[in-house]
Order: structure tokens, then C-alpha cells, then sequence
């Protein structure tokens, strides 16, 4: 949806509070030529990019109970070439486990995604959200969800994510999974409705090794603009969250 050429020089603190929680204050400069469906932009940004994290899994590779929370918030100052305005996004997950001879766990997590400030045709095209793909809808093509302007898609200054798993396990080694997935895009700053949803659902199989679970998920989209694609297939190391 568009070509960016970019430059980013950043330095920064890294506060470890203990092994659960990092925080980080960076400054930072940006600049960018991108091209979009509203043409080509040059931009120079001051950003000022902030992080907390909060990480009280049990497991990182595949967590059976606790939550983890990730927030950024990225003030940026247009220099030229933009307005000035503030991305935020924010990423929080929760597990719970029930039994032991074969546990069921079920796993949560929610997205959050906005650009305030500059109008979409005046906003950094590599700011924007888009969804779709195995980090946020599976069985949606990856970033096919954005806005439309006319025959063509931009990013939305507005990001929703939704999904649930539901992960038992058969034997030592495998287990299966259920899923469903929901995104949401708009072109407002933040969620208010007017935008557009899309989910996906399907299957996956767990291998248990001493790195990590192998992961395969197969999905299908249920809902949107491309409900008539093909399925997907998602192959990793790890749960998907």
C-alpha cells in the first residue's frame, strides 16, 4: 500500500526494574520519503519514543499462566513534511490453565493501535495500522485490511485486535489448538465504530521440543472484505502470542 524510504537515528535508556519489568526513554530522528495513493511525501520527525513492559509469564515460548503487557507511546515533532502528533500501541495478553493430566489453557489477548494528530493523508504512511496475517488475523491475507480511497488502500489511524485460544494437550509432546482472530481498522484517531472488522478462525498443532513448541495453524477467514480467499498457513517456534 506504499513505498517508504527512511533514515532513523535513535539512542536511548533502558531502565531493567527486575526480570518482569523494562522500561525505556530513547530519543530519536526520523527521516522518510514515502509514496502512497496520496503521492509522495518527504518528512523529518523528532520522535521521542517511550516503552513499559511487563512480562509475568510463566513461560515466554508458551505460557500456561500470568499476563504480559507491552505499552509504547511515541511523541513525534514534524521538522517538515507532516503535522505533529503521537502513536501509541499497546499489547496485553492473559493465560489461565485448568487440570494436569491434560491441561486446557485458555489464552487471551488484546491489541491497541492510534495515531493522534495529523489527518491520514498528512499522517507517516509507516505509522499507519493495517491487519490481517499471523500477528494479528489469521486467515486474512497479511495487511489486507486498511482504508479505502477509491480503488486503493492506505493504513488506518486506528488499530482494534482481538484473540482467543483454546490450547489442550493430548500427550507430552502434542497438543491442539483452537483459535478465533478479529481486527478492526478505521480511519478516525481512535476506535469510534465507523471503520471496518474482519476475523478469521481454524486449527493448529502443537510439537513440544527443548526450544519451544513447533507451532502449525491452519485459518480461514469468517468475516470481511476477503471471506472468499483461500485458507492460510501459519508455521513458527512458539505459541503465536
Amino acid at each position: 500500500s506504499y513505498f517508504s524510504r527512511q533514515l532513523d537515528l535513535e539512542a536511548g535508556i533502558k531502565r531493567i526494574a527486575n526480570e518482569k519489568r523494562t522500561y525505556t526513554l530513547g530519543l530519536g530522528l526520523r527521516t522518510a520519503k514515502t509514496r502512497d495513493v496520496f503521492g509522495e511525501d518527504k518528512y523529518t520527525l523528532l520522535t521521542l519514543p517511550l516503552t513499559a513492559e511487563f512480562d509475568y509469564r510463566d513461560n515466554r515460548l508458551s505460557a500456561t499462566s500470568g499476563y504480559y503487557l507491552k505499552a509504547n507511546v511515541l511523541p513525534f515533532l514534524a521538522l517538515s513534511g507532516s503535522d505533529n502528533g503521537i502513536r501509541s500501541f499497546v499489547d496485553a495478553r492473559g493465560y489461565k490453565t485448568f487440570g494436569s493430566a491434560r491441561p486446557v489453557t485458555f489464552a487471551l489477548r488484546g491489541q491497541f493501535g492510534s495515531v493522534y494528530g495529523p489527518d491520514l493523508a498528512e499522517a507517516p504512511a509507516d505509522y499507519l495500522f493495517y491487519s490481517g496475517g499471523g500477528g494479528t488475523v489469521r486467515g486474512q491475507e497479511y495487511q489486507s485490511l486498511g482504508v479505502p480511497v477509491g480503488a486503493e488502500t492506505i493504513g488506518g489511524r486506528s488499530f482494534l485486535g482481538l484473540s482467543a485460544e483454546v490450547r489442550v494437550g493430548v500427550t507430552d509432546s502434542i497438543g491442539i489448538v483452537g483459535f478465533a482472530d478479529a481486527g478492526y481498522i478505521g480511519e478516525e484517531e481512535f476506535y469510534d465504530g465507523s471503520g471496518t472488522w474482519h476475523s478469521g478462525a481454524g486449527l493448529g498443532l502443537r510439537y513440544n521440543t527443548s526450544i519451544g513448541p513447533i507451532r502449525l495453524d491452519v485459518a480461514v477467514p469468517t468475516s470481511g472484505p476477503d471471506t472468499g480467499n483461500n485458507l492460510q498457513v501459519y508455521i513458527g517456534i512458539g505459541q503465536s502470542f
